[in-house]
């Protein structure tokens, strides 16, 4: 009778221990705010958040790269903008130097305001990045990868933009055509300066024409990278999704099992403490 009593009072305590152990564990799930806490917990479940874990590693990593992309096409864009202006403002000094009013003087400050610009669209053309490497590189444009197998040039290269520029001349650049221009006004020959201004102002348009095409180009690199940036963000919303869904405690349900535990658990005791007493009183007795 008494190893029976001691079977029973023994596999009570395992009992009530076991009730401790799952109330402490949904303790933590509710203090961490997830349901597996183990891979033993649910194999499959772990193994998916592992997997989702790397998604969104990489995920972050291509993040980085638009960004950084982003911001390379946003300065090109601004650069772009400021020679397109001194394109637009150079051809306006040389129509005013195509008046045949003009003295030699005025001439001599019109090409040197030329020269000026073209210096100011050198050092456009020589941007840099915020790393100090240069925003027009002088080979094949720099891509990026932002995703997997995807790689983006946010900027193009300083040859396709600012070089080969089609004129009655053959291709030029486009600092060149600027100084060619301010050769044309002083030319001290007034026939060959009337020609020379002419090819100039075409030469102007067809470079200005080229920049503003390069401009319309970069909107639509900046677009690319915007949808880009939009599908991970909305992948990384539908990993996060199914994650939550996979590990993150449902608190309600927890916290009913929890006082369900507590109140069987308080009660078990209560019942141990009354039989255990009545047992050692009798065997006193």
């Amino acid at each position: 009778m008494i190893s029976g009593t001691r079977y029973r009072l023994t596999a009570e305590i395992h009992r009530q221990a076991d009730l401790a152990r799952e109330i402490a564990r949904a303790q933590m799930e509710i203090s961490t705010g997830k349901k597996i806490l183990a891979p033993s917990d649910d194999p499959i479940g772990a193994a998916r958040v592992a997997e989702i874990d790397q998604v969104q590693a990489n995920s972050e990593a291509w993040a980085r790269n638009v960004e950084t992309a982003a911001a390379l096409a946003a300065r090109a864009d601004t650069t772009l903008t400021a020679a397109e202006s001194a394109m637009i403002a150079a051809k306006e000094l040389m129509l005013r130097a195509a008046s045949g009013t003009l003295s030699d003087d005025n001439r001599a400050t019109i090409a040197a305001e030329l020269n000026g610009i073209a210096e100011d669209v050198a050092a456009l053309i020589d941007s840099r990045d915020s790393r100090g490497a240069l925003l027009f590189s002088r080979g094949s444009a720099l891509e990026i990868p932002v995703n997997a197998g995807v790689r983006v040039a946010p900027v193009d290269s300083r040859a396709a933009i600012f070089e080969g520029i089609a004129t009655s001349g053959g291709p030029v650049d486009l600092v060149t055509i600027i100084t060619d221009s301010a050769a044309a006004v002083v030319d001290p020959d007034p026939v060959a300066r009337e020609a020379a201004s002419r090819a100039s102002l075409e030469a102007l348009d067809a470079g200005t024409n080229h920049i503003i095409a390069a401009r319309g180009e970069q909107g639509v690199r900046a677009s690319r990278l915007d949808n880009i940036r939009e599908r991970l963000n909305q992948s990384d919303l539908q990993m996060e999704e199914q994650r939550v869904g996979i590990e993150s405690t449902d608190v309600v349900e927890v916290v009913a099992r929890l006082e369900a535990k507590r109140l069987t658990l308080q009660a078990a005791q209560a019942v141990f403490a009354r039989v255990n007493q009545n047992t050692l009183f009798d065997l006193l007795r």
